[in-house]
């Protein structure tokens, strides 16, 4: 073999290896936020008996499995009957490195006694910055809300997500 072909393979070898290394390989997310009510307005529909609107913006801390801890924050527009209804949330998730997630849940929502059951939606990833720039993706997230929205209102959700690059 000629020295300007070895040149050229080894050329072609190297690139290929810096671009592996750039590549980001998907991941799936598992962590629990734990969040308290900042913001709530409500207002009353008036078509039945305790149709409210809703539109809430809870703050809060994300745990993951590692141990590691980042912020989050979501707000969210909530259409209940006697508490039952549906919800369409948007998330910020940051990591300690600065990265962010940005994702859209959907779900439903039960009181059990004082506190709603949230059993269970679907989300999308609409993006990010730093480790999560370009994102996409799905999952599934369930949660508790431990008092009402009037007096308090800590919850905590466990999402899974699936993240793509």
């Amino acid at each position: 073999m000629n020295r300007h072909c070895m040149l050229g393979l080894t050329a072609v070898g190297v690139i290929g290896f810096c671009a592996g290394g750039v590549a980001r390989a998907d991941e799936t997310l598992k962590f629990r936020v734990f969040m308290h009510a900042t913001s709530v307005q409500t207002q009353e529909v008036g078509d039945v008996d305790g149709h409210v609107l809703g539109l809430v913006r809870f703050s809060g801390l994300a745990s993951f499995p590692d141990g590691s801890v980042g912020t989050t924050f979501l707000t969210s527009a909530n259409d209940y009957v006697k508490g039952v209804g549906t919800n369409s949330t948007y998330v910020n998730v940051t990591l300690k490195d600065g990265s962010v997630l940005w994702y859209k849940a959907t779900g439903t929502a039960k009181p059990d006694g004082a506190t709603t059951i949230f059993p269970g939606g679907q989300l999308s990833v609409l993006g990010g910055k730093g480790k999560f720039d370009g994102a996409k993706g799905d999952g599934s997230w369930s949660g508790i809300r431990l008092a009402p929205l009037a007096t308090g209102a800590d919850l905590y959700i466990d999402f899974v997500i699936n993240v793509k690059q």
